[in-house]
């Protein structure tokens, strides 16, 4: 097991796989504690996260119809229980499926990465490409725990740029945002969906807003309860854009603006699991 120096300090932990080891952990051959080390890596560097993705391209569209083979064989044992959402998507990758229907693909590659994500989300923002509901990460979690599921979820983040790929409207990328949301990178999310923030479709808005939310960088906050107020003029019944709008107004401790929208969200959503987080806001605010 090989990792090059890392970059900036002298941590050992934030150094690179580098490309012998990263290449026996895509075809394989990489031993537990490898695949371990590899894992956890990807997990917090784009850098080795973007080469792993490349390899896994060229793995899928490669000419060797036994590279092709060897790689759904070994996708489908990392991925254990997600095995047969992960061969459906590698099938449509492949050519196996209708690829007349770019949407369909792109489709299946967010239910795939809707159940790969694992149990808990990485932000407190909804996303609409992720109706799932889960719990926030506990801060008690370390990286290490975050990153249980890594090998399903890195594949299903590869799929989606994929799908992603051919596009560059406004679905293809709130399908990147929320694989960046799955990943836990809250600048790239932004980054992708900033040029629709002119957008007349409220969920758009809402999804543009979730990922300043997330960032929260300078001016965030203000320029999410902007597009927030939008969505809800455009469409009062988005219960996304309500729940993001109550997390918002509370954000920028309007706290009085914060209950209307949790209020409003309860009145359209009064009994799922959302509803119960929306419902502790708001008693929370109350109290």
């Amino acid at each position: 097991m090989t990792l090059t120096p890392p970059r900036q300090n002298g941590d050992y932990t934030s150094a690179c796989c580098d490309a012998e080891l990263l290449a026996s952990y895509v075809d394989g051959r990489a031993t537990p504690t490898e695949r371990a080390v590899v894992e956890a890596h990807l997990v917090q560097c784009e850098d080795c996260y973007f080469a792993f993705s490349e390899t896994i391209r060229t793995q899928i569209h490669g000419d060797d119809a036994s590279k092709k083979t060897k790689w759904l064989r070994w996708a489908t044992r990392a991925t254990a229980g997600l095995a047969a959402a992960a061969a459906l998507i590698v099938a449509v990758m492949l050519g196996t499926g209708n690829n007349s229907h770019p949407a369909s693909n792109l489709t299946l590659a967010l239910n795939n990465l809707d159940a790969a994500a694992g149990p808990y989300r990485q932000f407190g923002p909804r996303l609409t490409t992720n109706p799932t509901y889960r719990e926030l990460t506990p801060s008690t979690r370390s990286a290490a725990q975050t990153a249980e599921t890594v090998p399903a979820l890195l594949e299903a983040a590869a799929i989606v740029e994929k799908a992603a790929a051919p596009g560059t409207g406004a679905q293809e990328r709130r399908a990147l945002a929320a694989m960046y949301f799955a990943l836990g990178r809250a600048q790239r999310a932004a980054d992708v969906l900033a040029p629709e923030a002119q957008s007349k479709d409220a969920g758009v808005l809402s999804d543009v807003a979730a990922a300043y939310l997330a960032r929260r960088d300078d001016g965030d906050v203000e320029h999410a309860l902007d597009l927030l107020e939008r969505a809800v003029r455009l469409d009062p019944t988005r219960t996304e854009a309500w729940f993001n709008l109550g997390l918002a107004a509370e954000a920028a401790r309007q706290l009085p603006r914060a209950q209307e929208a949790w209020t409003q969200y309860l009145v359209l959503d009064p009994s799922s699991d959302w509803a119960t987080e929306a419902r502790w806001h708001l008693e929370k605010l109350r109290k």
